[in-house]
């Protein structure tokens, strides 16, 4: 961890740092900040089966707020889908005709534009996810 403190202090101007603990929290500032850049959040821990050296594990993605946006939407356009559907079949099932059915194939539709809309804030933010996982590179890689 003080390796990695240490980096944090002298870290380039566009990557800013938390550490809590064994738990480290990286972001993208200043004006290279956008709606899709990454955020990285690792753990460094003690191996129990060589006490010399330490396990880091983690996780590279879009920020708390993108994440919770998008789980929002999917929700939404299934749980409208959902009911609309039984609706749909419920009125189909009693004998009478449904337009609503088609609801179904445009809720795919529209999951599969909020799918690709989140490949292309992927795309957005390749970049800055390499210079974050350069930045824990350099951070726990020994020199050999």
């Amino acid at each position: 961890m003080n390796r990695i403190t240490n980096l944090l202090e002298n870290s380039p101007s566009n990557i800013k740092g938390y550490i809590t603990n064994n738990h480290v929290t990286l972001d993208i500032s200043g004006a290279d900040v956008h709606y899709w850049s990454p955020q990285l959040n690792f753990r460094v821990e003690p191996n129990e089966e060589n006490q010399n050296h330490s396990v880091v594990s983690g996780l590279i993605g879009p920020r708390p707020a993108v994440w919770t946006m998008f789980m929002f939407i999917y929700a939404a356009i299934g749980m409208i889908a959902l009911f609309i559907s039984f609706f749909a079949v419920s009125k189909l099932l009693l004998g009478e005709s449904s337009n609503l059915l088609f609801a179904f194939p445009i809720a795919l539709l529209f999951m599969l534009t909020a799918y690709l809309v989140g490949k292309y804030g992927e795309k957005l933010a390749k970049d800055q996810v390499d210079l974050l996982k350069q930045f824990v590179r350099d951070a726990v890689y020994f020199n050999k």
